[in-house]
């Protein structure tokens, strides 16, 4: 099967903002990458969706002129920067200058000055003006200059003294979600960051003669720097820090003030900038291993008229990226088809989790399939790896492959194998499939809902028959593998829908699993807290405010999102002290419900039915609530409109009215509304109101 390069749309409204992406694009990625513009001079075709693997949108509104996208195509906001050479033109302005800026939207107009502002540029007056809108046209004797990014033909004819921008190009961070999303490497990164810091060089020196302020040069060039979504360290030629921007200081857990003026080689050795100072040569793309981080470094030395004036460090935390290409795993030479988890990893006082290691021991003891259901952030490769670990296949190969992260093109050859010839790339000699990888281990298969219906015929034969048959290749090739898959999707509902096979379901659900999600086992949010602190070496205590927050929080992406609060709380709590001050913004906004340690209180469960029967009729909120739970247990969750029509001889309702009583039923945290068409799920907590409305009915 041949290996199709991956594919890009471009979505902007102007075709010069289209043309600037793809040639940044390509820079990067040259001609690994196809790209595909569309600046909407008409509606897109629902199959040219079907060569697509991400969608790259300049602006999230020109979603909504197109047809329903496909859920399994990532959308990626372009982030964008700007052109530093550009910058000249303002610095010559005079402090108190009038700058018209014209733009093709206010949200354009406003987000290109506040930049402006951002990087130093708070010394000029900047005018917004958006033609063919609300926004006043100054006189002409009332501005000084109009300004632009491309977009020339929009300022008025009589304001003859104009300053163009230039477009303004992607982000370095979004090259980097690109890369990461269609696993290409950016081979130039580097040279980026070495144009940045020349650029960086350049303005400082045009700063330094149209300023003649050192303060206010350092103040621009720290606006500049901490504009920048990577670390950047910047040394003299003796090796002393000079330079240390915000996202260094985030990444390093280290202050400005405890390290400007001392030498690198003291408060950083790990990076090893000796060789380059003395050298004057870069070294880049190096991963360091620092404290419990991996770091991506590049060390550049840097010149001002051939002199060596020091040396500039840029690195970015790799770590999340190294363990999405460990759960990719598309290739043989990156799999350590090693285990890292036992069921000693499995943290947890909760009884649902002591159930589910007990069963997960039993069930390790056998050789026949398991299928592990549960939410995404839950732990079912964990528990996959667990199992594998307690079994009599332990000495064997555990070789994970997710669904998800493989395209329909690869998938094939990925897990069976290729034959030399197969296909143009092939590679000389062929290439051994995951399935024979796994042989005498175990095989597991994540995200086993997101398998083209092609694949899963394949699947099902592998399963039956206990061998492959490489791509290309006319021989069967036994295997003995036990086979681990594992979903947060609903599997059964698609057999119903015909997106999954009803045989390869039976074949794989021989030994369920259900992974509770954290919202129903809230006694292992203070355990998990603790057992992750000591992970990473640190202490914090929370306010006792804090805790009933972070116990009234639904955790909608479970365990994995509990480890990054702890990573946020660590980086952003003052001393070791959490208060509710330091808790992002989504924990006081949806996601959140009555504490499900506190709601066995009877006055909490009477607050809340003496609030829902001011709301309305509590047969109809017992209704609703009957509905979801029923539901709940079928791991479904419901949409307004299959609520309605499941409520069959009971109240009588709009959907309006369902609309408004879920809202209600949210705000008393007895069910989690899902956003877009997610649907509706009940609580723990709604599930204890429901048997209290239930009982009072009886009474």
């Amino acid at each position: 099967m041949i290996k199709q390069n991956p594919c890009i749309l471009l979505m902007t409204r102007l075709e010069t903002i289209s043309l600037v992406f793809a040639n940044t694009l390509t820079s990067f990625f040259g001609n690994r990458l196809n790209i595909i513009r569309n600046h909407m001079q008409e509606r897109l075709h629902p199959s040219v969706y079907d060569a697509v693997d991400l969608i790259l949108v300049s602006d999230t509104s020109l979603l909504h002129d197109q047809p329903a996208l496909p859920s399994d195509i990532p959308v990626l906001l372009a982030r964008r920067t700007i052109d530093i050479n550009k910058l000249d033109q303002l610095m010559d302005l005079p402090p108190g200058t009038r700058c018209l800026f014209v733009s093709n939207s206010i949200e354009m107009v406003d987000g290109a000055i506040e930049l402006l502002f951002h990087l130093g540029f708070s010394h000029l007056t900047f005018i917004p003006y958006v033609p063919d809108t609300e926004t006043p046209l100054p006189e002409k004797d009332q501005i000084d200059v109009a300004v632009c990014h491309g977009l020339r033909e929009l300022i008025p004819a009589h304001f003859e003294n104009v300053i163009e921008l230039g477009h303004r190009p992607l982000d370095l961070t979004t090259i980097f979600d690109i890369s990461r999303l269609l696993d290409l490497s950016p081979d130039k990164a580097n040279l980026y960051t070495a144009d940045f810091i020349s650029d960086f060089v350049h303005i400082g020196r045009k700063l330094t003669n149209s300023v003649h302020n050192e303060r206010k040069l350092n103040e621009k060039l720290s606006s500049i720097l901490n504009a920048v979504h990577e670390g950047i360290i910047g040394t003299d030629a003796t090796g002393n820090i000079t330079v240390l921007n915000k996202e260094a200081e985030k990444i390093l857990h280290m202050t400005e003030a405890t390290c400007i003026g001392r030498n690198i080689a003291e408060v950083i050795p790990e990076f090893h900038i000796l060789g380059v100072v003395e050298s004057h040569t870069e070294v880049t793309k190096q991963v360091l291993e620092f404290r419990d981080l991996y770091l991506l470094v590049t060390k550049i030395p840097t010149f001002l008229d051939d002199q060596f004036l020091g040396a500039v460090i840029t690195f970015q935390d790799v770590t999340k990226v190294q363990q999405i290409e460990q759960e990719i795993r598309t290739k043989s030479a990156n799999l350590g088809l090693m285990t890292k988890y036992s069921f000693d990893n499995i943290i947890g006082k909760s009884t649902s989790i002591q159930a589910n290691k007990r069963v997960a021991t039993k069930l390790a003891e056998s050789d026949f399939t398991i299928l592990i259901t549960g939410e995404n952030g839950t732990g079912k490769e964990v528990f996959a790896q667990a199992i594998h670990h307690h079994s009599t296949r332990r000495d064997g190969p555990f070789v994970p492959v997710n669904f998800a992260g493989l395209t329909e093109s690869l998938v094939e050859s990925e897990l069976f194998g290729y034959e030399e010839g197969s296909f143009t790339g092939a590679r000389k000699g062929g290439k051994m499939g995951l399935f024979e990888l796994a042989h005498n281990g175990t095989i597991f298969l994540d995200e086993i809902g997101d398998a083209p219906l092609s694949i899963q015929a394949a699947l099902l034969r592998v399963l039956q028959e206990k061998q492959v048959m490489r791509v290309g290749g006319y021989r069967v090739i036994p295997v003995n593998v036990r086979v681990i898959a594992a979903t947060n999707c609903n599997l059964m509902e698609m057999v119903k829908k015909g997106t999954f096979r009803e045989d390869l379901y039976y074949r794989l659900n021989v030994l369920p699993l259900h992974i509770q999600p954290l919202r129903d086992r809230p006694d292992d949010i203070l355990v998990l807290i603790d057992y992750f602190l000591q992970k990473k070496k640190q202490r914090l205590s929370f306010s006792r405010e804090v805790t009933e927050q972070l116990l009234r929080y639904d955790w909608p992406g479970n365990i994995r999102e509990l480890e990054n609060f702890i990573h946020y709380a660590v980086v952003i709590a003052e001393g070791n002290q959490v208060e509710l001050a330091h808790l992002p913004e989504r924990f006081f906004a949806g996601h959140v419900s009555t504490s499900p340690l506190l709601s066995h209180r009877d006055d909490t469960l009477e607050d809340t039915i003496r609030y829902l029967s001011r709301q309305g009729s509590l047969v109809d909120y017992t209704a609703i609530l009957q509905v979801l739970s029923d539901c709940y247990k079928r791991q479904e969750r419901t949409g307004r409109s299959a609520l309605l029509a499941r409520m069959n001889g009971g109240p009588s309702m709009t959907e309006a009215q369902i609309r408004h009583k879920l809202t209600m039923l949210d705000r008393a945290g007895c069910v989690s509304i899902g956003v877009k068409k997610q649907g509706t799920q009940i609580t723990a907590f709604g599930q204890q109101v429901l048997e209290a409305l239930l009982i009072k009915e009886k009474g």
